[in-house]
């Protein structure tokens, strides 16, 4: 269980106004604010869930930070997949321990923390990343949050030139991840899964049509997810006036052995869209 202490991060929150900080505990070091100030030695002794004082009295609520918290405050300076979106990719790709994953698309690194969580210190996550100043801020990130990951290796280079070895389970952050679906003839397991992660529909369509004329993959799925917050006060109980809308397309699929040619094989029937009851 990690806990607040010197070398710790912390996340701490105050009364007034509920604003936010995400906070690296040193030694004789203050945390300083239009509130007044607090000792890093005092936000530690407070511990997680515990409150400490400014110098005025003002109250900061103290916690060990959590991944939602860490990944929605860091300053960075590539886009993330938000929390709502790693959790649908981790669920839907049925990532756990003991498996080879390939990530591509590093970014700031967050799907690469929530990836080693999934896995538990366990099997294998590699990161392929095109641009070095990405992976470096990568691996600064993961290792503040995350710590040490022995299971964990980041290689410049274009996942769009190929893939080494075989994987259990390939997670795309790209904007043409259709030029992956080549190389997964011998890059991912039979039975394995892709998951990818595309902003616009368009993206999303060019996919799911090369995934198709592949012939090697099936249980295609392309969804999205939202995020409605509500609130609950008294007897006032209504939907937030903000909601997570749309962030990217997820498309998920599953690779197959190719379907052998038969003789008299009765054709594939079209899809149809479900009937509309009648109106009476």
């Amino acid at each position: 269980m990690a806990k607040i202490e010197f070398g710790s991060l912390a996340f701490v929150i105050d009364e007034v106004r509920g604003k936010r900080h995400l906070l690296r505990m040193k030694e004789g070091v203050r945390f300083s604010t239009q509130f007044g100030y607090i000792d890093h030695e005092e936000i530690i002794k407070a511990g997680d869930g515990g409150v400490a004082y400014t110098q005025k009295g003002v109250a900061y609520r103290v916690f060990y930070p959590t991944y939602s918290d860490y990944v929605m405050n860091i300053k960075r300076r590539a886009q993330i997949i938000y929390p709502k979106d790693s959790a649908a990719i981790i669920m839907s790709g049925d990532i756990h321990g003991d498996q080879r994953v390939l990530e591509s698309g590093i970014g700031q690194g967050a799907m690469s923390i929530a990836l080693l969580h999934a896995l538990g210190g366990k099997g294998q996550l590699t990161s392929y990343e095109i641009r070095e100043d990405f992976a470096m801020d990568a691996a600064k990130f993961i290792g503040e949050y995350y710590g040490d990951a022995p299971n964990h290796s980041i290689e410049i280079r274009s996942v769009y030139d190929g893939i080494d070895g075989e994987f259990d389970r390939i997670v795309l952050d790209l904007p043409e991840p259709w030029h992956v679906v080549k190389h997964c003839g011998t890059g991912l397991v039979n039975g394995g899964l892709i998951v990818c992660y595309l902003p616009t529909i368009l993206q999303a369509v060019t996919l799911v049509e090369h995934l198709k004329a592949s012939g090697i993959f099936e249980e295609i799925e392309t969804f999205e997810i939202t995020k409605r917050p509500w609130k609950i006060d008294g007897r006032s109980v209504r939907p937030e006036m903000w909601t997570y809308n749309h962030s990217a397309f997820l498309i998920k699929a599953r690779k197959v052995v190719p379907m052998p040619v038969r003789e008299n094989a009765p054709e594939k029937e079209a899809d149809s869209e479900e009937a509309m009851p009648e109106e009476d």
